[in-house]
């Protein structure tokens, strides 16, 4: 079992064919036990569309006579229970006074087999089963009991065997899990100094739940948490050395994996250069993700100087109020990233936003972007 892409997320394997198999092969022969002296003729229901796999592998499983009927409903768009369950469709004989044996794919609220139970029984169906292929326990709270449960399994969104994510993945004879990790969000923020990237980052931090990764701060946290990365860091620093490329993408690549459960990371201050940004993208790509928007905040030349000069006197930062030191710094800017730039325009994914105006208008630009 491998990987799976199914519209713009990556599933990764969950529960073999093997496994299933043998859980039905289990919850077939509970109900041919329970059947073993019925009179009658039961209706297997198959609910639409997710059960239509597990329907066909219990009912060549089944050893008494039954029919086969099936209707459809749904309370699932994308990825996230709606918990609206529509129209039954597709019941066009009587079951009054017959017993039914509903079969789902899963439960979990509850929501749509209850519903479905209660419509059934006022249809004056005598007695109604209910059998699921996957129960999710920890959410499921009602009070219906279910008679006959395939598996158990946590609360993932998952597909195959005739579960779907937005219609794809049914046919899957495995079962497949979202894969939280590779459906992040992966942003870059650039700008020249002064353009405001840290106060906009930590204000898309705070709107879409993202993780701030500033290489300025990840190095001093390392230095001052002692960790390998850091003392090599801190050994090179103080020998007036700079800090090799190697040591900041470990430290990013320590961030990812420390931060498993996030919607996802903004980068600020990394990467630098076309060679960094090409580590970055391979070190994504690991974990089925990319970079999703380069987010560049652009300012005239003028209005960078005036903002370091202004910041370096409220700073008090004496080398930046002088001209040909801050002309430099522009300077170095344009010149470092124009290429990475380059990079990113050449892959499509960079967006570029007039960097003018107040914090808030700068913000609502970014916002419509994400």
């Amino acid at each position: 079992m491998e990987r799976i892409f199914l519209k713009d997320k990556y599933f990764v394997p969950y529960i073999p064919y093997e496994r299933i198999e043998k859980a039905i092969d289990e919850v077939a022969e509970r109900i041919n036990h329970d059947f073993r002296h019925f009179n009658g003729v039961p209706i297997v229901l198959c609910v639409l569309n997710g059960s239509i796999l597990f329907t066909g592998e219990l009912m060549k499983r089944l050893n008494f006579p039954c029919e086969f009927s099936s209707v459809r409903l749904s309370s699932y768009e994308g990825t996230l229970s709606t918990g609206i369950t529509r129209k039954v469709l597709g019941l066009t004989s009587s079951i009054k006074g017959r017993t039914i044996i509903v079969v789902e794919d899963i439960v979990d609220t509850g929501k749509t087999i209850t519903d479905l139970y209660a419509l059934l029984r006022d249809a004056g169906a005598e007695e109604v089963k209910i059998c699921t292929m996957l129960l999710k326990p920890d959410v499921y709270k009602k009070d219906l009991k279910l008679d006959y449960v395939a598996m158990e399994i946590e609360n993932r969104f998952i597909v195959g065997f005739g579960l779907d994510y937005d219609q794809l993945g049914r046919n899957s004879k495995d079962i497949y899990i979202l894969d939280k990790q590779a459906s992040m969000k992966h942003y870059l923020i650039f700008g020249p100094p002064g353009a405001g990237k840290g106060t906009q980052a930590a204000l898309l931090v705070e709107r879409f739940g993202l993780r701030h990764v500033s290489t300025g701060d990840l190095l001093r946290r390392e230095i001052a948490a002692g960790t390998p990365l850091g003392l090599q860091a801190k050994t090179l620093i103080d020998k007036g050395e700079l800090v090799p490329d190697s040591v900041v993408e470990g430290m990013i690549a320590s961030e990812l994996e420390a931060n498993p459960d996030v919607k996802g990371f903004i980068f600020d201050g990394f990467p630098r250069t076309t060679a960094q940004a090409e580590h970055l993208d391979a070190l994504l790509a690991e974990r089925g993700a990319r970079i999703d928007a380069v987010l560049s905040l652009a300012i005239p030349d003028e209005t960078v100087y005036e903002r370091i000069r202004h910041r370096a006197e409220v700073e008090n930062r004496v080398d930046d109020t002088k001209p040909e030191i801050i002309r430099n710094r522009i300077d170095n800017y344009h010149a470092k990233t124009e290429p990475v730039i380059a990079y990113y325009k050449g892959k499509g994914v960079y967006k570029e936003v007039d960097g003018l105006g107040t914090i808030d208008e700068v913000f609502n630009k970014l916002c419509a972007l994400m």
